[in-house]
């Protein structure tokens, strides 16, 4: 790809940044090529480096290859999730600091695996997530008995570290010495503790590079919002630059999605109407059998040979659940597994080998390049792990117990210092649950893919089917008081980025999807209208 000026110039810069990028606007590109530049300078001192901080697991090994793709030394920095950088950047190391030294070995658990007595005196984390200055000792003080019994929880990971970087110099002191950079992708789903570990790292000295789109902010329920990245762009401190360039999305689909939140967007000209609205008559087994005929009507329409090209977006899981059912063309649904929300490196490292065991294309060094240095292992080491890599390609998935002693046989090198916990059994359980398991295989070029429009995004497609179109459902409406007529609005804001994630997740065309009847929370049918969505800034008139 060849940067355009503004790439160029955001490439370039040295100073801190905050990144406005719209989707297909070529912002990891940019990262990739900003981080990169970096590295490759000769004043950056080989234990130093930078550290680059996406939203999840797989985007973050995604920006690691790109970045480190031609050789590129990656020097001491971190690529990683918030959460992973927290607890093996901060926590383990600084802790002991600020709270004393823990029992055992850290464990990392969640909320849910404290018993009843103990998970109402934590659960003011999730539901209130109060800013830093409002905690007071009380809490404070259990978060540090917690910790001196050697359990941290997966929910304070953020709160921890930021309490252990303002309170230990010897933490400072190293984060100033060992990182010149940090980056931030999507960080308008930052919440109050991401943003102060960030600004709090900038006055430092560390150059912060804030990347995301407002515009993107689904993630409300869990305490994130846009607001952190608004701010940067007035901060002084920092240099605005905006993407809005959209390499990716055909014209009337940039023409739709922009008008969906500015009635007074420009319109770009085309004769192409990318953006359609299909009422399908009845439920969504009605509409899964609409989307297996038409389909393969539209893949060949648009010389789509490859299916996994083709997606299905739903609210939530009670649609996907209907449409996986009925829909009779072949398809894989995107789900998350207990492997990939568990933070233990064994979890993570279990989960690597499965997508190796499940793609023969992939090599074992991908895997080991996730956790360790290959180089810096011992001949032996090195020979072991090849070994137990060609065992693992001639086992029988079936075969469960072989399967899992041969992954932990790898881990035993890679992981020495690291405690299983309880990786192995949550490995077992995906290996015994066929829609998990499908999650590690490669998708087949002949598979539709079905995912919720949470999961969707970052993802793109060459069409896209956004279902759940219907009044009640997008956007969320609720009942107050008994009061039918006048139901109020969940988060119309939230729904309606949400949307807009949807439908620029098409390349050529969208279509938007309702059945004359939905499924509610109780499994009823009802009857439903259409969207309101659809009928705001004079969208009809941009869809066919």
């Amino acid at each position: 790809m060849e940067p355009t000026e503004i790439q160029k110039e955001i490439i370039n810069y040295d100073g801190n940044t905050a990144i406005l990028a719209s989707p297909g606007s070529g912002k990891t590109y940019v990262i990739s090529e900003k981080i990169k530049r970096i590295l490759k300078d000769d004043n950056l001192h080989p234990y130093q480096g930078v550290v680059a901080i996406s939203y999840t697991r797989k985007a973050s090994a995604h920006l690691k290859r790109r970045t480190l793709g031609e050789g590129i030394s990656p020097k001491n920095s971190f690529f990683g999730t918030i959460d992973n950088f927290c607890l093996t950047q901060i926590i383990l190391h600084f802790g002991f600091y600020v709270f004393g030294h823990p029992k055992k070995e850290l464990e990392v658990i969640g909320i849910n695996d404290l018993g009843s007595n103990k998970h109402a005196t934590f659960n003011w984390i999730t539901t209130k997530h109060p800013d830093y200055k409002d905690i007071d000792a009380h809490n404070w003080n259990q978060i540090k008995k917690l910790y001196r019994y050697g359990y941290v929880l997966v929910e304070s990971l953020e709160l921890l570290s930021l309490h252990i970087m303002l309170n230990c110099k010897a933490c400072q002191n190293h984060l100033r010495a060992r990182y010149k950079y940090i980056f931030i992708d999507e960080y308008q789903d930052a919440d109050t503790y991401t943003n102060q570990i960030f600004t709090f790292m900038v006055s430092l000295g560390i150059k912060g590079v804030a990347v995301g789109d407002e515009k993107q902010s689904i993630f409300g329920f869990a305490h994130k919002s846009n607001v952190f990245l608004k701010a940067l762009e007035t901060n002084q401190e920092f240099r605005t630059f905006k993407l809005d360039r959209n390499f990716r999305c055909a014209i009337s689909i940039i023409n739709y999605s922009n008008r969906l939140l500015n009635q007074n967007s420009e319109i770009l000209e085309t004769t192409e109407k990318g953006v359609s609205f299909i009422p399908v008559e009845g439920s969504e087994r009605d509409i899964a059998d609409y989307l297996s005929r038409n389909i393969p009507e539209i893949c060949e329409r648009l010389h789509i040979e490859d299916r996994s090209e083709v997606a299905i977006l739903v609210k939530n899981s009670r649609t996907q659940n209907i449409i996986d059912q009925c829909l009779v063309i072949p398809h894989r649904v995107i789900e998350t597994t207990i492997l990939d929300m568990d933070l233990n490196p064994y979890s993570r490292l279990y989960a690597t080998l499965l997508r190796y065991y499940f793609d023969p294309k992939m090599p074992l060094l991908a895997v080991i390049d996730e956790f360790v240095d290959f180089e810096e292992l011992s001949i032996f080491e090195r020979k072991q792990i090849q070994q137990e890599g060609k065992i693992i390609r001639t086992i029988c998935y079936s075969q469960h117990e072989d399967l899992v002693s041969h992954f932990q046989s790898i881990a035993s090198l890679i992981l020495n210092n690291v405690e299983e916990r309880n990786s192995k059994e949550k490995l077992t359980q995906v290996l015994q649950d066929k829609h998990s398991l499908n999650s590690y295989k490669p998708t087949s070029s002949n598979e539709v893919q079905i995912m919720t429009l949470h999961k969707s995004k970052g993802l793109e497609f060459e069409v896209v089917f956004h279902l759940n179109m219907s009044e009640w459902e997008l956007p969320g409406k609720r009942i107050e008081n008994n009061d039918f007529n006048n139901p109020i609005y969940t988060n119309w804001e939230q729904d309606l980025n949400l949307h807009y994630v949807g439908i620029t997740r098409a390349k050529k065309e969208c279509i938007l999807v309702r059945g004359t009847k939905r499924t509610n929370a109780y499994n009823e049918l009802k009857c439903a209208k259409d969207s309101e969505f659809l009928s705001i800034n004079d969208l009809p008139k941009l869809r066919k």
